[in-house]
C-alpha cells in the first residue's frame, strides 16, 4: 500500500507515478491510500482520475471525489 499525505501536486505526482508505474511493471497490485492528503491540484485530479483503472483507491477524501462527468 502507498500512503499519500500533503499536497498532489506536480512534484508529488511525479514521484507518485514512478512507483506505480514501477510496481505495475513488476505484475504487483497497487493500492494507494489518500487519507491523509490536505489539497489536490488540477493535475492531482487528472492523475487520479486516470490511474483509478490501473490502481485500487482507498479512502479518497470527499473533496477528491472524482465524478464521471470530469
Amino acid at each position: 500500500m502507498i500512503k499519500v499525505g500533503g499536497v498532489l501536486d506536480q512534484d508529488a505526482i511525479d514521484v507518485l507515478k514512478d512507483v506505480c508505474n514501477s510496481n505495475l511493471a513488476r505484475g504487483k497490485s497497487v493500492t494507494i491510500d489518500f487519507h491523509s492528503v490536505l489539497h489536490i491540484t488540477r493535475e492531482g485530479r487528472s492523475f487520479v482520475k486516470d490511474i483509478k483503472t490501473k490502481v485500487a483507491v482507498q479512502r479518497l477524501p470527499e473533496f477528491m471525489t472524482i465524478d464521471a462527468a470530469d
